[in-house]
């Protein structure tokens, strides 16, 4: 973590998500696990999407 509060992505987890530098990202964690899941935007949206469709009975404006 940056002193900004920033978490610094290696440039090859970066390329592999499709991400640039700056980009912002979810992050999900799993400790019992040790896991920490890093989501691009376009997975975000990809999850959200269709839970956002079914319930308000559309898809994207």
């Amino acid at each position: 973590m940056t002193g900004q509060g920033h978490l610094r992505l290696p440039a090859a987890v970066r390329q592999w998500c499709g991400l640039a530098a700056g980009d912002r990202v979810l992050l999900a964690a799993c400790p019992a696990e040790g896991l920490l899941v890093v989501h691009p935007p376009a997975a975000v949206d990809a999850m959200v999407v269709p839970v956002h469709a079914a319930v308000l009975g559309g898809g994207r404006p």
